[in-house]
């Protein structure tokens, strides 16, 4: 009987753990739509790069919160396209490095994500 109620119970904190990674996932594609969403608009010259780069960086943190990673990597992208802006570089360098390091920052967001550890009762 012990072991039906662990298999059970195994079975549940698996769906719960499954359940809680599918929904962060379901987040990032969002943003991810909305970042790709924005772009297009940048590219098209409804927006300006730093106009882009803010809008995605305030629905990042409408959505995630602060996450210092990602902060880091959207004042990067903001000071390139500052840097375009006044001709240092083009907007083709800028916008490459500025999304390569959101890029970066979102592998090593997903790599840091803590995973269910389960708790030494429930090896018994």
């Amino acid at each position: 009987m012990w072991k039906l109620c662990s298999l059970v119970v195994l079975i549940g904190l698996t769906a719960c753990a499954s359940t809680a990674r599918s929904g962060s996932t379901s987040d990032l594609s969002d943003w991810s739509r909305y970042r790709a969403q924005i772009l297009k608009e940048r590219d098209q010259g409804k927006l300006s790069a730093l106009e882009a780069q803010e809008r995605i960086e305030a629905k990042y943190e409408a959505i995630y919160g602060i996450d210092p990673t990602m902060e880091g990597a959207f004042a990067y992208g903001t000071k390139v396209f500052e840097e375009a802006d006044v001709g240092d570089l083009t907007m083709h360098e800028a916008d490459t490095l500025a999304q390569a390091r959101i890029d970066d920052a979102l592998v090593h967001r997903e790599s840091s994500l803590p995973l269910y550890i389960f708790p030494p009762e429930a090896s018994d």
